[in-house]
């Protein structure tokens, strides 16, 4: 199967597990503190498998780009990861919170695609990349 890492990095920040992942999961506010993020929520309840998150991609010289993805995985304050998927193809994207062991807290972003939606997202990968990376620098720069 074909299986391509859009991004995987980890982002150090000064917060507790337990506050980063609190300003993580509130999606609704993202777009008070990144750039990218034109509007987020979740559309049926909270986080939870099964649920549907909706954000709005706002990256410079693009038009507002919608995306909505299912919530496949959530633990609070260690993991929450969300993707698409279809029959042949799937894109992933997972965030996990690690202490640092000196009161921060490492947040591991990891976003792959597979299958036939490698070849979808190949034209688009550098977009993907720098709008995960630019997130995460924006989210660590809150606290």
């Amino acid at each position: 199967m074909l299986k391509r890492y859009l991004v995987d990095e980890v982002t150090d920040t000064r917060a507790s597990r337990k506050q980063a992942f609190k300003l993580f999961a509130d999606a609704e506010n993202w777009s008070s503190w990144c750039s990218v993020v034109r509007h987020a929520r979740l559309l049926n309840g909270g986080w939870r498998p099964g649920a549907l998150l909706l954000f709005v991609a706002d990256l410079p010289r693009l038009p507002p780009a919608p995306v909505v993805v299912k919530v496949l995985e959530y633990k609070e304050n260690e993991r929450i990861t969300w993707g698409l998927q279809l029959p042949f193809a799937r894109v992933i994207h997972r965030f996990t919170f690690i202490d640092d062991e000196q009161g921060g807290c490492r947040v591991h972003q990891e976003e792959w695609s597979e299958g036939l939606m490698t070849l979808l997202t190949w034209p688009a990968g550098k977009l993907i990349h720098r709008f995960d990376t630019r997130f995460a620098a924006e989210y660590a720069a809150m606290f």
